[in-house]
């Protein structure tokens, strides 16, 4: 292996380690914490299952905040990811608003209460929080940024799995669904391993010394500062039903 390469490999791997650290943090965090610890009621699923048809529409706008600064083979790889976000994932027959809808449907919501719905306050800021993110950094920063929240949902690196297989298992555990019904997590759980890999891949090649180290880090460490705010919106405004 070249210097060259090998310094790349150190900062990359560096980074890779620095992330999947942050990622098993965040479930520690007092945010995380009163989420899950939240007792769940049916409408409290169907509130939370509500608001992962806001957050899909916001990651779809951040990603396109990514992919309009960032280099044209890191463009491609976001195109790759999106397809199955807005146009069809086969491992779910859909794109991923519609299994979104599908599972508060399947919770007990219609589909013209799902579409009518609006994302209270609280909610509605966090999702600024995580556009200003894309909007404001730098394309590498603002990639790792939305690479967080998947490498965040990632169950080969997350100890205990990622926050939709677990989100999965409470409710199961406690309202005592049956959880073929959950098709929205249950695709989440498989697709965002493959997507945090992809991107991954993307973001490393270019994190080749300090100063693209720094820049990537900061990024994942708003997302994850704005993560946290949104976590405890979901529990805050669960706990109000």
């Amino acid at each position: 292996m070249s210097t060259a390469a090998a310094r790349t490999t150190s900062w990359s791997d560096r980074l890779d380690r620095e992330l999947t650290e942050m990622v098993n943090e965040q479930f520690d965090t007092p945010e995380f914490r009163l989420m899950f610890d939240t007792p769940l009621t049916m409408e409290r699923a169907r509130y939370f299952a509500l608001q992962f048809v806001f957050y899909n529409v916001n990651r779809r706008d951040c990603w396109a905040y990514v992919q309009a600064k960032a280099p044209w083979e890191v463009k491609q790889a976001i195109w790759e990811h999106e397809s199955d976000e807005l146009h069809f994932d086969k491992r779910g027959g859909s794109d991923h608003r519609s299994l979104m809808t599908k599972e508060a449907v399947a919770l007990g919501m219609t589909a013209e209460e799902v579409a009518k719905a609006e994302p209270s306050s609280l909610i509605t800021a966090t999702m600024w929080g995580f556009n200003h993110i894309n909007i404001t950094h730098p394309w590498l920063g603002a990639i790792t940024a939305s690479h967080f929240l998947e490498r965040r949902n990632n169950g080969k690196v997350v100890r205990g799995g990622g926050a939709s297989a677990r989100w999965r298992d409470k409710l199961v555990r406690e309202l005592k669904i049956d959880s073929s019904l959950l098709i929205s997590s249950n695709v989440h759980v498989e697709a965002d391993m493959d997507h945090s890999d992809s991107i991954w891949e993307s973001i490393c090649s270019y994190v080749v010394d300090e100063h693209s180290y720094q820049t990537a880090l900061e990024g994942a460490q708003a997302c994850a500062t704005v993560d946290r705010a949104f976590r405890v919106a979901l529990a805050y405004e669960m706990r109000q039903i």
